[in-house]
């Protein structure tokens, strides 16, 4: 008995220290003001700081880690990942009752084309792949009725509630309302005015992945020698994936004085047909970059019945990588949307949001060419086509 009373005070005496890290790290946290991404105390500053053993100083972060506070890479350090709120001491004290919940929701709001399906597919195998069951519902709106719709997920056992679109013409008060009532976290992907604290991308960070995508396609398809690039989507004003990828289009474009050619379009075919037919004189020389697959899609279509050879008079690359896109004549080339970082982040916010703390990433979405035939790579570049590849992608390396 004597035994086992000193071995019980032993370890006693090591979740104090444990613990004495823990808490001591998250004052450091806050008093020094760290951000996500800075960089912690080695393990050997931190033992001189708090007068304990490299042991106990592992094992204290190792609770940080579990939580998703901190990350530990070796080789490299420790670093901040998510900045805790008030309350993060001791026990959690985000929204009640949610800290050991295992199910997430998803709110889906309509939307065309086949970008959905995928990224709902992704969110689904990513929380599987953390041991976390998904209820997906489908709502028109985001009135009233959503409310209720919020309230039986949590009934259900819901821990944080994604929605990993909005329409465009949203309601602001309408999504504020949502989040203002909502008995757990509302997650977005977009750091909406007033709401910023709520998407999984910080506001500096939103959105730079799309620029650098477009910026990838342009410097590929000159790189294959073509003397015209167009940007080829749909006929709206209010749509910030369009918006930010016309910009970064023009901005390409303008920067080394070459002619615009914007083509964007309704859902009629025949608008599709005018687009083509005004490109047709510039067969030979002409590259297409699409909003998307759905898109590309439509173009290859208009580009057959005009009598234009693809990739030989006119190169098309894609954006999303859809499955039908393999299946197309020619197959489709395309952009690699990066759904894994919207999934896992989504999902790393809304665990984090549920226990009072933020994992607001401020990394970026890495979107990769998969070239196939529509684009031409093949046909001019030859063996030097994985060269032109790495060179371009390296856009990405350039901003990090």
């Amino acid at each position: 008995m004597l035994y086992m009373q000193i071995e019980l005070e032993q370890e006693g005496h090591k979740r104090l220290s444990y613990d004495r890290v823990r808490s001591g790290v998250l004052e450091m946290i806050r008093k020094d003001n760290l951000q996500p991404g800075d960089r912690l105390p080695s393990e050997r500053e931190l033992s001189k700081r708090f007068g304990l053993n490299h042991l106990t100083i592992r094992k204290g972060l190792a609770t940080l880690v579990d939580e998703r506070i901190i990350d530990r890479r070796v080789g490299a350090g420790t670093f901040l990942r998510a900045v805790p709120q008030a309350g993060a001491e001791g026990t959690d004290k985000g929204f009640p009752g949610v800290r050991s919940r295992t199910l997430v929701g998803v709110l889906a709001l309509p939307r065309p084309g086949t970008f959905v399906n995928e990224l709902l597919g992704v969110l689904h195998q990513e929380a599987e792949n953390r041991g976390l069951e998904m209820t997906i519902r489908t709502i028109s709106d985001l009135g009233p009725k959503t409310d209720q719709v919020v309230g039986q997920m949590v009934r259900q056992g819901c821990f944080a509630v994604l929605l990993p679109w909005l329409m465009d013409d949203v309601s602001l008060n309408d999504l504020s309302r949502l989040i203002q009532t909502s008995p757990v976290p509302i997650i977005l992907t977009n750091p909406m005015p007033g709401l910023e604290e709520y998407s999984f991308e910080k506001s500096g960070t939103f959105g730079r992945g799309d620029y650098l995508a477009i910026e990838m396609a342009c410097r590929y398809f000159r790189e294959l020698g073509y003397g015209r690039i167009a940007f080829f989507g749909p006929d709206t004003l209010y749509k910030d994936v369009l918006n930010r990828r016309v910009l970064s289009y023009t901005r390409f474009i303008s920067r080394r004085g070459l002619e615009a050619l914007v083509g964007l379009v309704t859902s009629e075919a025949a608008d599709v047909d005018r687009v083509v037919k005004g490109w047709s004189k510039y067969a030979g020389e002409l590259a297409v970059i699409c909003c998307d697959d759905d898109y590309a899609i439509r173009l290859m279509t208009a580009l057959h019945k005009q009598g234009l050879r693809i990739p030989q008079d006119v190169g098309v690359l894609g954006f999303n990588n859809i499955p039908l896109g393999v299946s197309i004549d020619p197959p489709l080339s395309t952009i690699q949307f990066d759904y894994g970082y919207v999934a896992g982040g989504m999902l790393d916010h809304g665990l984090a949001r549920s226990r009072g703390a933020s994992a607001q990433t401020v990394h970026l979405a890495r979107e990769a060419l998969v070239i196939r035939q529509s684009c031409g790579g093949i046909l001019r570049a030859g063996e030097r086509l994985s060269e032109i590849i790495n060179r371009v992608q390296s856009v990405w390396t350039n901003e990090e």
